[in-house]
């Protein structure tokens, strides 16, 4: 008998076994039943699972029961995300085989409305979707399968994401955030500390976000453990992209400075923060009267910013800028003023005033040699940005929370949220180059505006109905037009 490989075997689940046949290996689910007569056990096999690849479990294809015809159905938010999502559709199919049009279907209706996943049967009947992707049998069992099936193919996923990497001549912006996760099954749940305070078990879900062209795009992430910080995960992220011709872009104590030299090995540029405590950087033009230590001064977004140019020696590789923004300083000045204020003590006014003489500035450190003060300022503050990526995935699309209960799933929730927010980036790009995002949130303007745009099916042929009012605005607001049939 031929012996099955470890690479193959690694998949097997309790009470299963992976048998051979045809050269292709293939999973069943089994039990033992007691013969009296023979005093003895016998398997017996209960299920056919699915064909059992290196990356995982294939499941197995189930017919679809036949579906009453429906006599309307959405068809304005899907007809939306269809129009700039082509791309994404084609390079699932690529990347995925046959499994690219569940994911897609399961991501774009995520991407309108953060449902469970036993809820997406019923999502995907009602809308038009289930016309230009007919057959997808996604019940909550059989999806259960196809996601369990899905979180072993981390490799498939990093080669679709890597497609959307630029080549050269762009911005890497990092940032990590947490996930809840209250699964006792999920071993990377652990106990962690956030920015809000939060010790709930927790995944750190690190993404890298695309500048290029004055366009964002969320191009790839990773989960860690929640006891994993983000400065310990961040060059192992960076080796998995094979992150090339891109300026690096962090947050303040993102990175150890051994990750620099490693940066500067492979030929990646930076802009980093440092800590205001940092050794590094030179003080004595905050030390001088005014501003008269300063190099110069700029305006970014009606602030006036004034900074210094540390001078560079000879045969140095990096260089340092401090910057002073007055209105940040009078916040901090004001927002923890001291309940013994006046009655401090000698040390404790110094102290103060040393502290007091660092509010409002910044210090930036790259190895960008022909940025002046300004290029470097305004290539970190577009790390402004990806604030609104956070805000959509926690706050509009809800996906702040996970309830999955094991890590091949939850793998797989994670990639459907990614491709979701794909697709509400772009929607939310149409938006802002339109200006009209001051009126318009991307998933309220799908779920409450375009959701609303039917087609129906009286004759055994599908028609538009009247749009309303609002919807038809919101499509405008974007420089769009509706479609006059059914695509």
């Amino acid at each position: 008998m031929a012996r099955i490989p470890d690479s193959i075997l690694r998949h097997r689940q309790p009470g299963t076994e992976i048998k051979m046949v045809g050269g292709k290996y293939y999973m069943q689910r089994i039990t033992c039943k007691w013969i009296p007569e023979k005093k003895q056990r016998k398997k017996v096999v209960l299920e056919y699972l699915g064909q059992v690849t290196e990356e995982g479990l294939v499941p197995k294809r189930h017919r679809l029961a036949a579906l009453a015809p429906a006599y309307s159905k959405e068809f304005g938010a899907t007809w939306l995300l269809r129009l700039f999502s082509k791309d994404i559709h084609g390079l699932l199919r690529k990347h995925f085989a046959d499994d690219g049009d569940w994911i897609y279907a399961c991501a774009m209706l995520r991407c309108i409305r953060a449902c469970a996943m036993s809820y997406i049967e019923h999502s995907y009947g009602v809308s038009y979707i289930s016309e230009i992707l007919p057959g997808l049998h996604l019940s909550s069992q059989n999806l259960s399968n196809l996601m369990a099936g899905l979180g072993f193919r981390r490799k498939a996923m990093v080669a679709f994401m890597k497609e959307f990497i630029p080549a050269d001549n762009w911005y890497a912006i990092f940032d990590g955030t947490s996930i809840v996760c209250n699964s006792q099954r999920i071993h990377d749940a652990q106990r962690g500390y956030n920015s809000h305070g939060c010790h709930d078990p927790q995944l750190n879900l690190m993404y890298a976000i695309a500048l290029k062209d004055n366009r964002l795009c969320p191009v790839f992430y990773k989960q860690y453990p929640g006891s994993v910080r983000d400065v310990s995960a961040f060059m192992n992220m960076l080796h998995e992209m094979g992150l090339k011709g891109a300026l690096v872009i962090t947050d303040k104590g993102f990175v150890k400075l051994s990750h620099l030299d490693e940066l500067e090995a492979v030929g990646l540029e930076y802009v980093m923060p440092l800590k205001r405590s940092s050794a590094e950087y030179s003080r004595t033009p905050l030390e001088m009267p005014g501003y008269s230590g300063f190099t110069s001064r700029f305006e970014y977004n009606g602030r006036v910013i004034w900074y210094y140019e540390q001078p560079v020696a000879e045969g140095d590789t990096h260089r340092y800028f401090l910057y002073v923004d007055e209105t940040l300083r009078h916040l901090e000045d004001t927002a923890h003023l001291p309940k013994k204020m006046g009655r401090e003590t000698p040390e404790e006014i110094r102290k103060a005033a040393q502290a007091q003489m660092l509010h409002g500035t910044i210090v930036l450190k790259t190895n960008k040699m022909d940025f002046d003060g300004q290029d470097a300022y305004r290539s970190f503050k577009t790390r402004e940005d990806v604030e609104q990526l956070f805000d959509t995935y926690k706050v509009e699309e809800d996906f702040g929370t996970t309830a999955m209960h094991s890590g091949t799933t939850l793998e797989a929730c994670l990639f459907l949220n990614h491709i979701s927010i794909l697709m509400a980036y772009r929607v939310y790009a149409r938006l802002r180059d339109n200006g009209a995002l001051s009126k318009y949130a991307v998933v309220k303007t799908l779920q409450n505006l375009l959701w609303d745009i039917r087609a129906t099916n009286a004759n055994g042929k599908w028609e538009l109905e009247p749009v309303p009012k609002a919807a038809r605005l919101a499509i405008e607001s974007m420089g769009l037009e509706i479609p006059a049939t059914v695509e």
